[in-house]
């Protein structure tokens, strides 16, 4: 199945409605007039050359999508679809509407989508090393005496452990010369 991107970038898959194919996605809306105008929103031309987004205002390149609906970007003029006309913005209406810091509802959905994401995803990762037996989890004593203790006893523990596999090796050599001595071999 092929991806098809409608004008500014927008996957048709995903921003578009199958129920409601006339209703253009959320963040390039203003790169489309009103169904009775020149440039109408038809999913079905998303990705071809009949697409008419920003209709003799740029183009399918001049729709540049942003949380405010999006805009028309043509010779260095900002254009917006109101009705069935495109309306120039001005300085002012550039101001006004960037000023207020934009529709950061969109914007803080996909943060938060991301984050949760990111949460499953960890969280999942956790629950596999535990069924594999190497729990990432690992559960350490509050008593710092304890680690101690295990340090000076295993170091004991070793030191008699050497002691005993030298007194075995002394005993085992004297019990060869011993056996030797009395088949007169040596």
């Amino acid at each position: 199945m092929v991806n098809v991107d409608c004008a500014g970038g927008q996957d048709r898959a995903t921003t578009t409605s199958e129920t409601h194919p006339y209703r253009p996605p959320q963040k390039t809306s203003n790169c489309y007039t009103s169904s009775e105008g020149p440039a109408p929103f038809d999913s079905s031309l998303c990705g071809t050359s009949s697409d008419r987004a920003c209709y003799r205002q740029g183009g399918i390149t001049a729709c540049k999508p942003d949380n405010q609906g999006g805009y028309c970007n043509y010779r260095n003029k900002y254009y917006v679809a109101q009705g069935d006309l495109f309306k120039e913005l001005n300085r002012k209406d550039l101001l006004d509407r960037y000023s207020s810091g934009g529709n950061t509802g969109e914007s803080s959905r996909e943060v938060n989508r991301a984050l949760n994401d990111q949460e499953r995803r960890f969280t999942n990762r956790i629950r596999e090393l535990q069924i594999m037996g190497k729990d990432p989890l690992i559960q350490r004593s509050g008593k710092k005496d304890d680690n101690q203790d295990n340090e000076v006893h295993s170091f004991i523990g070793d030191m008699l452990f050497n002691v005993g596999i030298g007194i075995s090796t002394i005993i085992f050599l004297i019990s060869v010369c011993i056996i030797l001595i009395q088949n007169k071999i040596i």
